[in-house]
């Protein structure tokens, strides 16, 4: 829920394909992988685009649930 509502406008899908817990990830923790699609309608969305949006993404979940991208 929190990267639909953090993903902006353009984010059309979230979903996710992955969890682990073990050998490589530190104790506590769990490794999530989601995937994320962003679309208009209208018009392709660039790369530059797509990547701020995905650094929001990022950024909102660095924040609220101390979680890093690897």
């Amino acid at each position: 829920a929190a990267i639909e509502q953090g993903g902006g406008a353009h984010l059309v899908s979230v979903e996710l394909f992955d969890r682990y817990q073990g050998q490589g990830v530190p104790e506590g923790s769990v490794s999530l992988a989601f995937r994320l699609v962003f679309q208009r309608m209208d018009r392709t969305l660039t790369d530059e685009e797509v990547g701020a949006a995905m650094q929001r993404v990022v950024r909102m979940l660095e924040r609220r649930f101390d979680g890093k991208l690897r």
